[in-house]
Formats: C-alpha cells, structure tokens, sequence
C-alpha cells in the first residue's frame, strides 16, 4: 500500500507568541498514512490514529485521541503531552525528551530510542497487561514513575535521565498493579540503620516498590554494577537482607518497599538451647540476629499443644527459662518466628 505523508505546520490557530494546531472536529490518520506535526497540537475534537503520527512540539488534550496506530515524539527540545483524562497509545515511540503532565498507557508497546520520559506520582507511565518495552538504554529510559498491570515478568526502565537503572520481577501467580521509582540518593539519608546481617550498603541508589494488592508479592532481580550481589530493604528503621529477594505483605509492599543493593555477612540466624536435654530449666539462644528485631518463640509439644509463647526484641529474649513442673518427659518443639524471614526450629528434650 502506497503510503500518504502529510506535514502540517500551517497553523489553524495562531495565538500570542506562540503558534498552534488546533484540532476541533473529527481528524483521521488512515492506516499506512504517516503525518507531521512541526507545530504545537491541542485536541479539542476526536483524533483518531490508525497510522503513523509524528508529534514534534508539544500535545494537548482536551477530548478524545484513539490510537491504535503509532505515535512518535521527536522534536528538537523538550515536549510536553497534557490531558484533561489518562492518554493511552497502542504504540509508541520515543526520539526526543517528553514530561509527562497527564498519565499515559501504553497497551502495546514503547520503543525507547532517543530520550528520556519525565513522568511522577501523579502522571505515571503505565504499562498495561501485556505491554512491552525495547531499547531502553543510559540515553532513553524513565525518570520518575512507572506502574505495571498484570503478572508477567517485567522489566522497570527507570533511571535519573543519565544512568539507566532498571530492576525486573518476575512471572507472578496473582495479576497486580506495580508501581516503581528510582532515585539516585543515598539510602542512607532516610535511615542510617543497618542490620549486623549487612556488610555493606550501597550508599548511591535506592528503589522503590508498591503494590494496590493486600497479598501481592514481586521477586526481585537487579543488575549489579557495583559488586553487591544482595538485596537489603528497610524494614521498620533498619536495612536488613531480603533473604529469597521476594518483596509481598511481610515487607509491607501494600504500603510500598524501599530496597537497595548490599552485600550479606552471610551470618547464619540460628536458634539454640542448653542444656539439652533439660530438666526443666534451659537458656535460649537467639544467634545472628540484630538485637532489635522483634520475634516470636513458641514451644510446643508432640501433639501441638503450646506449652509457652514469648513475643519481644531478640535482646529481650535471651533469657533463662523454667517449663511448667507438671510437664512429663517429652520431645518439645522451639520455634522462633522472625518477620520476612523463615522459622527457625531446634527440638529440646525434657527429663524427668
């Protein structure tokens, strides 16, 4: 099929100081037609695009667009796209540096070429379920927010506007709305508190991490550039290692996670009693833990019965213990319950 190129830059509108297109009727861009905007574009009207639309000053919306086609931003400065309601493309392709004064869609795909999207917390880049991205690179990427619907594995192209910094989750059982950002600060500025489980922190980037989900979760994976392999994430003032790299309810990702990278001190939790076996009376060991952090220990029996349940800081509870005088002989269970983390669990023997 014959392609039709329109270039429009005779301007409908001219107004003050500067000139416009003003659209206030039904414009239509076939499919196979590619037209030019070389002017600034308010839509008044119904602007449908089944073609190839290139927008070269800024976008404004006050109607209805409909976009199937492809819609390219590729001026020579800055560019704004404004809407009165959230703006959706099918396709869309970024050459140049676009902030973002509405929330924009994307349904289908984005092609990061040239250029970085400035979006925020009000007017956030949404991918919606099944949208995909390419060719995001230091030179074209988001700076601000994006948010993803769905649950298949996804890529956040963020960065500041000169590194790119993305970090992706992976497939998820339960579709979701994520909502991330990046910021090129020292974590160390929101809390200086590290967990004894942390080496080393890097004190340059942090993200962040929401989910509109109760129950939602993301696995995490970022790429390294610093040669810290872990993830630490703040949980209650203090940066500590996320053991499985999962963020959900434990890490309080409903309210939105703050994490970084970091390099573990690979101290192994554990838990301990003694003597063992006992004749009632033992000291609980609580080991490589921060002495802040609150547990819960609870011993029970064979048959699950529980003989004694403590909740407190871990510095709290290294402690001596008495178990009731009328508890016979028997095997007893110690569990030690830690937020974000897997049960700790040592079997004691008592004697009589």
């Amino acid at each position: 099929m014959k392609k039709i190129i329109y270039s429009l830059g005779v301007c409908l509108l001219a107004s003050q100081a500067h000139a416009q297109f003003v659209n206030n009727t039904d414009f239509f861009v076939s499919e196979g037609a590619v037209v030019s905007f070389n002017t600034n574009v308010v839509n008044e009207g119904k602007l449908t695009n089944n073609g190839k639309v290139h927008f070269q000053k800024n976008f404004d919306n006050l109607s209805v667009v409909n976009s199937p086609g492809i819609a390219v931003f590729d001026g020579n400065g800055p560019q704004l796209i404004k809407s009165e309601k959230e703006l959706s493309f099918n396709q869309l392709q970024l050459d140049n540096d676009v902030k973002l004064e509405t929330p924009v869609r994307i349904n289908g795909s984005l092609s990061f070429r040239r250029g970085v999207i400035e979006s925020s917390a009000i007017n956030p880049l949404i991918f919606a379920d099944g949208a995909k991205h390419s060719g995001a690179s230091d030179f074209s990427h988001v700076r601000g927010v994006v948010k993803r619907e769905g649950n298949e594995a996804f890529e956040f192209p963020l960065g500041d506007g000169t590194n790119f910094r993305a970090f992706s989750v992976a497939r998820n059982s339960e579709s979701q709305v994520l909502t991330a950002a990046y910021l090129y600060k020292s974590p160390l500025n929101i809390s200086g508190q590290v967990s004894e489980n942390v080496e080393t922190i890097n004190e340059n980037e942090y993200w962040s991490l929401k989910s509109e989900s109760v129950k939602g979760s993301a696995q995490l994976s970022v790429n390294s550039q610093s040669g810290l392999e872990d993830i630490a994430y703040l949980k209650r003032g203090t940066w500590d290692v996320l053991e499985d790299s999962k963020l959900s309810a434990i890490t309080d990702l409903k309210n939105g996670t703050l994490f970084t990278l970091a390099r573990s001190r690979n101290i192994k939790a554990e838990i301990g009693v003694y003597p063992n076996p006992t004749q009632g009376e033992f000291f609980l060991k609580l080991g490589g833990m921060n002495d802040n952090e609150m547990i819960t220990v609870d011993i029970t029996n064979q048959d699950g019965t529980t003989i004694m349940h403590k909740e407190g800081l871990v510095k709290d509870l290294r402690k001596a213990y008495t178990l009731p005088d009328t508890l016979p002989a028997t095997e007893l269970t110690v569990r030690a319950i830690r937020e974000g983390n897997k049960a700790l669990v040592q079997k004691m023997i008592l004697e009589k």
